[in-house]
């Protein structure tokens, strides 16, 4: 009985559809009088309501149409309403920095969660 049970759960986990967390990838877009901006490009099976990103020192943000940015430091959060991340689409984050090489976190939350693990880019 035990092992049945066991079964059908491994089958009811089996069955269900695999999501992946969002994932992010940082890539440098232009380079003038020392500013460098980074794009770091989400993509995400969940929809996407926040993208937070810190790790270098941000002079200054650039966020998609129906996103807003708020930095300060190292630290910038990007948020929306009705515009999220949805499954099988990128959106890019821009960041104006001296520091193109830096090692940047980047976290994600849903309408109330956050999803996924932060990643280092």
């Amino acid at each position: 009985m035990k092992r049945s049970i066991l079964v059908f759960l491994a089958l009811l986990v089996a069955a269900l559809p695999a999501f992946a967390a969002p994932s992010a990838t940082k890539a440098v877009k232009a380079e003038s009088d020392g500013i460098t901006t980074l794009a770091v490009n989400v993509t995400s099976d969940d929809e996407v309501y926040t993208v937070i990103i810190t790790g270098a020192a941000i002079d200054d943000v650039r966020a998609p149409h129906g996103w807003v940015g708020v930095a300060s430091g190292n630290h910038v959060m990007f948020m929306t309403g009705d515009n999220p991340v949805k499954a099988g689409s990128t959106v890019a984050f821009k960041i104006m920095t001296t520091e193109p090489s830096a090692a940047l976190k980047v976290s994600f939350r849903g309408k109330e969660d956050p999803i996924g693990s932060p990643l280092n880019i």
